[in-house]
């Protein structure tokens, strides 16, 4: 009896153990899910994939998924793949316990609608076995903004169609193509047309002139590439808002880009692009400057990237130090000493200047002291200003009258009575024998003297006809 008991106990352990082995083995190890997003009709909407471990590096993921084409039409993603019948396929490897990715769809009419998987497999990056718990996307559409409840499928419309037209963007070689619809359009640009390849050609551009065009990859994904009128060749593009008016759309032009050589270059990634960037070490690891075209004024120019606030501003390039130096002027220790000493010389050279100034101050003072001296000068002696020659002349022959009346005074007034008149050689003279003589008594006594005319003279003892005209010389 107790053997029975102890049989039929060790059955019932094993049938309870068997249930738990179940559970242990049919366990998920990770979780496949999908975003649920809602848009409108004609609008592109984004559908994020994840897969995620709960231990260990997701490796290599394969997710088959369905979707209705009536609905949903499949535009751009990264590892994506759509046959056009309503099934895509995903690949791709992660990097961390959860891979992401994204796939985008046009919303073709109004109506709720579900993303589902078909298949999947999962291993983690060791090589095990990934099981994966499904999910799936349910996607909301509503009317457009017009009203409208449904548009028609790029694929299948009437008007734009891909081209045979082949351009090669970084390596890749697309279609060019005029397939998009309004709502592929980014914000701000609007249609226009252009004639390339010898055609006239379907176009957007903005009101600053800048042109995208349409290219589709070989897996018939299609997105706008920046055109560039001057060589009609295409480049990546990415757009970044720094203001309500104002984008920057980063170009990939080395050559344009001058700047000094400490500058180092590396790369930035923008909207799944990579574009150069330069930064100075020696300041900070934090700034970058980016090369890029401003939306609004359609001028392409350089522009700082904050990598930690993430925003952009301009940014003018200094000047390199080679251009700095050849700019010298002064070479030589004493070019040196003014480069290294520039606050000195310019306090010495305004202490200089200042110097001059009152130097001049001081000798326009003495200058106008000396003209005041002159000018009276002038005024005491009675000389015109405006002609100085005349009035030397004038003093001169003022001064020749005065001397000349000074000697027609003396001549007047002392000629006859100079003591060289009154000497005793005269008076011995006229005692002397010979002017006794008779002839000469005979001619003092002639009538000839007894005129009256010198008997007038006598009497008055001046000369009266005696006038001397002195000629002015």
């Amino acid at each position: 009896m107790k053997a029975f008991k102890k049989l039929a106990g060790m059955i019932l352990a094993v049938c309870l153990m068997v249930p738990m082995f179940s559970i242990l083995a049919f366990a998920a190890d990770g979780v496949l899910m999908f975003s649920d997003p809602s848009t409108k009709v004609g609008e592109n909407v984004n559908i994020d994939l994840v897969v995620r471990s709960d231990g260990g590096t997701v490796g290599d993921v394969s997710v088959t998924m369905n979707y209705d084409t009536s609905a949903l039409e499949f535009v751009s993603g990264d590892g994506f793949s759509a046959d056009g019948s309503g099934s895509l396929t995903y690949t791709g490897t992660g990097s961390s316990s959860e891979l992401r990715s994204t796939m985008t769809f046009r919303a073709l009419k109004q109506t709720d609608t579900t993303l589902t998987v078909n298949s999947s497999s999962a291993v983690l990056s060791s090589g095990e076995t990934l099981n994966l718990e499904q999910g799936s996307s349910a996607i909301s559409i509503a009317a457009a903004d017009d009203g409208s409840t449904s548009v028609e499928a790029s694929g299948t419309a009437a008007a734009g169609t891909s081209t045979d037209i082949t351009v090669s963007v970084n390596g890749t070689d697309y279609n060019f193509s005029e397939a998009f619809t309004t709502a592929d359009i980014p914000e701000g640009y609007s249609e226009t047309t252009m004639t390339f390849n010898g055609e006239e050609r379907k176009f957007v551009a903005n009101e600053s002139g800048i042109t995208l065009g349409y290219l589709v990859d070989a897996s018939g994904a299609g997105t706008f590439f920046l055109f560039q009128q001057d060589d009609a060749t295409f480049v990546p593009f990415a757009q970044v808002t720094i203001s309500d008016t104002t984008s920057l759309i980063p170009l990939d032009n080395v050559e344009a880009v001058k700047l000094p050589d400490n500058y180092e270059q590396s790369t930035l990634t923008v909207q799944g692009y990579e574009f150069p960037i330069w930064s100075d070490p020696s300041v900070s690891n934090r700034f970058y400057v980016i090369y890029a075209l401003n939306t609004r004024t359609n001028e392409a120019g350089l522009y700082q990237y904050d990598a930690e606030d993430e925003t952009y501003q301009y940014f003018e390039a200094p000047a390199s130090t080679e251009d700095t130096d050849s700019g010298a002027a002064l070479p030589g220790a004493f070019g040196q000493f003014i480069s290294e000493h520039v606050m000195v010389v310019v306090t010495a050279m305004a202490v200089i200047c200042l110097l001059l100034l009152i130097l001049m101050i001081i000798f326009a003072v003495k200058l106008v002291h000396r003209n005041q001296e002159l000018d009276d000068l002038y005024d005491e002696y009675d000389i015109p200003f405006d002609d100085e020659d005349d009035s030397n002349e004038k003093v001169s022959k003022k001064s020749s009258e005065k001397d000349l009346k000074s000697q027609k005074d003396e001549y007047a007034g002392n000629e006859f009575e100079d003591d060289e008149y009154e000497d005793d050689e005269y008076d011995d003279e006229y005692e002397d024998d010979k002017y006794d003589d008779d002839e000469y008594d005979d001619e003092y006594e002639d009538d000839e003297y007894d005129d009256e005319e010198y008997d007038d003279e006598g009497e008055d003892g001046k000369d009266k006809d005696y006038d001397i005209n002195f000629i002015d010389l």
